[in-house]
């Protein structure tokens, strides 16, 4: 299945049911509710969406109080929080997210787990590979210092994330409900490569599930953090879906096709009947259109390949 997320749209469009008309006029099977969605939007496509359930929805959806939807990707507040009264302000929030996919027949909410509360220094690693120097030994050297200085503070926040997830877990068991935790694009986010593993071994046999994401995985790759390619190969086993978006150097969320991911080979290693989302930052609908159109031919391959 290919679907799209609201996040093409949901900024532009104030109105829900003109905002569903967009998204349909594309082309694509289903939608993802992003977590770009005020209320009100919220509700004005609740009578087409209880025709046409949504294929999964982004925490918070939607937008939290007091959050304006340029803001919105923006985690407010943390499941990884050190503060029990955010942390637990974090889940409950969650929970409404949940509670709304129930209510829609929306089978997945893809979970943002948060943080470690680090000095950030993407800024080192973002200069270096824009100056060309990424194959350089002060690249790798900052890299190094940048992943030991998550690890300092990592065990905390990642702890928080269990208790987040605890109370999550069995909420989402009791509302047949998966709950997806998502890769992020920077080190300094939960989960990196090694924490995903971690989570899945603490809460075996729950309705936890990894939801992959191509543009995190080759951002990171690209400020050599972690090989794009192995998040797929170790986690396929939990995989139930895929954010599609490219790459122009460190920008992501452009349709795939018009950056600098390799897609024909990027299809190849994804399992052809997983679902698959394109997440998009608002753009003209023609190359829209021509990334559903080279998704779909490079879906159909790998199908016919898989046969």
């Amino acid at each position: 299945m290919l679907a799209i997320s609201t996040m093409w749209n949901a900024l532009k469009q104030p109105d829900g049911a003109a905002l569903f008309d967009e998204l349909k006029n594309l082309g694509f099977e289903k939608l993802e509710l992003s977590r770009h969605l005020t209320l009100d939007q919220v509700e004005q496509l609740k009578p087409y969406l209880h025709e046409n359930p949504p294929c999964s929805i982004h925490n918070f959806c939607p937008i939290l109080p007091g959050t304006s939807q340029a803001d919105a990707g923006q985690d407010k507040i943390l499941l990884s929080s050190l503060n029990a009264d955010e942390r637990k302000e974090a889940v409950r929030r969650t929970i409404q997210t949940m509670e709304l996919a129930v209510e829609l027949e929306t089978p997945i909410v893809v979970l943002h787990l948060g943080e470690v509360d680090t000095y950030d220094r993407s800024y080192l690693m973002v200069d270096l590979y824009n100056y060309g120097e990424r194959e350089f030994e002060a690249f790798h050297q900052k890299v190094t210092e940048a992943t030991e200085w998550r690890k300092r503070k990592e065990e905390k926040h990642r702890n928080a994330v269990l208790r987040s997830l605890d109370e999550l877990n069995e909420r989402a068991l009791r509302m047949d409900l998966c709950i997806a935790i998502e890769n992020r694009p920077h080190y300094y986010q939960i989960p990196n490569f090694d924490e995903v593993e971690l989570f899945f071994e603490e809460f075996y046999g729950s309705p936890m599930r990894y939801w992959h994401d191509i543009g995190h995985a080759a951002r990171q790759e690209k400020l050599g953090v972690c090989w794009a390619d192995k998040w797929l190969q170790q986690y396929e086993a939990y995989l139930v879906g895929v954010n599609l978006h490219d790459l122009q150097g460190l920008e992501a969320y452009h349709p795939p096709g018009i950056g600098d991911l390799a897609w024909d080979d990027i299809f190849a290693k994804m399992p052809a009947d997983v679902l698959k989302v394109l997440e998009i930052r608002p753009c003209e609908a023609e190359p829209v259109i021509a990334a559903r159109e080279l998704c779909e031919s490079l879906s159909q391959s790998s199908e016919q390949l898989d046969v």
